[in-house]
């Protein structure tokens, strides 16, 4: 079964410049599975703070915080 990582950050930093507020990141088989602004509490959400970068890889979407890639 695969787990999905839901990681909440301040800002994420898309592929094409946009940036998200106050923002959660999911991982899937480390790759982005999904991104979004969050309005309400979600169940399963680690709180790492800060900005979280996401980058277009040949293989599909990473996430990377601090110059580290960020794994399920």
């Amino acid at each position: 079964m695969d787990e999905l990582r839901r990681i909440g950050v301040h800002e994420i930093v898309l592929p094409n410049g946009d940036i998200l507020h106050q923002a959660v990141v999911e991982i899937m088989n480390d790759f982005v599975v999904n991104y979004y602004e969050f309005r309400d509490e979600l169940p399963m959400v680690e709180w790492f703070g800060g900005t979280i970068e996401v980058m277009r890889e040949e293989e599909g979407l990473t996430a990377y915080q601090n110059g580290k890639r960020i794994m399920n």
